[in-house]
């Protein structure tokens, strides 16, 4: 249980360092959605990427489609797909 909350930690202070935020689509495990700053569809994150001017770092836990839809519609920021496999 310690190291579960030991990862938590780690996410939640990279995100912070990195001005990052994680969106998991709605068919991510719970543990995904639990740390995912907003969870929908894909194409609801995607805008959501657009809307945030401050975030810097986009974690895009979908398929991978989605996330070159949030790339195109935010250009600017650095979007990260954690399985290019989805």
């Amino acid at each position: 249980m310690s190291s579960t909350r030991a990862l938590i930690d780690d996410i939640t202070r990279l995100k912070t360092e990195r001005n990052a935020i994680i969106l998991a689509h709605n068919y991510q495990p719970a543990e995904v959605q639990d740390i995912a700053d907003y969870v929908g569809d894909s194409l609801e994150l995607s805008i959501k990427t657009s809307k945030l001017p401050a975030v810097e770092v986009v974690v895009f836990c979908s398929v991978d489609f989605m996330a070159e839809t949030a790339k195109l519609l935010a250009p600017e920021k650095l979007v990260l797909l954690p399985d290019p496999a989805a």
